[in-house]
Parts: C-alpha cells; structure tokens; sequence
C-alpha cells in the first residue's frame, strides 16, 4: 500500500510521514484561516493585500505543502522527539513554531520593521503549528 494507511484498535494511523504531514497541514492551514479571520475581526490583524480567496487558498496550499515537507522531518526524528501521540506531535509542532514562525518574525520585525506581518506570523503560526503537531501525532505512528 501506498501510503501505508490502517485502522487498527479503533485508531487510524499512518506510517508515511509525508502523508500524515499533508492531512494535518490542511486542518492547520484551515485552523490559520480561522484564527486569521479572528484576528483581522478583533483589528489584531491588518488586511492582507490581494483577495480573501486568494489569500485562504494560498494559506491551505502552502501549509499542506510544508506540512508534508515537515512531516517527512517528523518521521525521521520520531524517536528522538520525547513524548507519546499527540503530544510528541504537539512539541514539534511548537519546535516548528519557535523556529520558523518566530525567527521569520524577529528578522522581519526587527530588520525590515513590518511588525504587522511579524505579529500576524506569532499569532497565526501559533495557532496553525499547534492544531497541526497535535494531529500529526495522532496520525503518525512507527
């Protein structure tokens, strides 16, 4: 099988990380438009330039794209992550979190002084990163 999908003990895994990255990036990428929508709603966010579709449909794309690129990661290192299921996912999630939502945003706050961008990353990447570890690890089993 392909993608190595089952049903085992009325729990559903998955033993390619690439698959199991590119089904948790699309529930992150819809969790960012949820909380993007939240944000720009509560003027905690600015609107982005271009069209809301264009804006949801590149949020999705990008983020089952990296999460598939970042579930083959997760595979890799998956004894080394320590914890159990969701919350082994939940902490590399959080690890991808502090490393390309909060790097990317000190550089562009600090270096090129876009702090809405920077903030909207911090926020967004936030909640994206959480909803997607935490299902990459329910999903992800060796």
């Amino acid at each position: 099988m392909l993608l190595n999908v089952g049903w085992k003990g009325g729990e559903y895994w998955m033993k390619s990380g690439v698959a199991a990255g590119a089904v948790a990036g699309l529930v992150g990428g819809i969790v960012m438009v949820i909380f993007g929508a939240i944000g720009v709603s509560m003027k905690l966010l600015g609107l982005p330039p271009g069209s809301m579709a264009e804006i949801v449909a590149a949020d999705i794309i990008l983020t089952v794209i990296f999460g598939a690129i970042f579930g083959a990661i997760f595979s890799k290192f998956h004894d080394s992550i320590p914890g159990a299921g969701v919350s082994k996912g939940l902490y590399f999630g959080l690890m991808i979190w502090l490393i390309k939502d909060i790097a990317c945003s000190a550089y562009i706050g600090f270096v090129d002084k876009i702090i809405p961008i920077a903030v909207g990353l911090i926020f967004l990447g936030f909640f994206t990163w959480i909803a997607y570890g935490s299902l990459l690890g329910a999903l992800c089993k060796k």
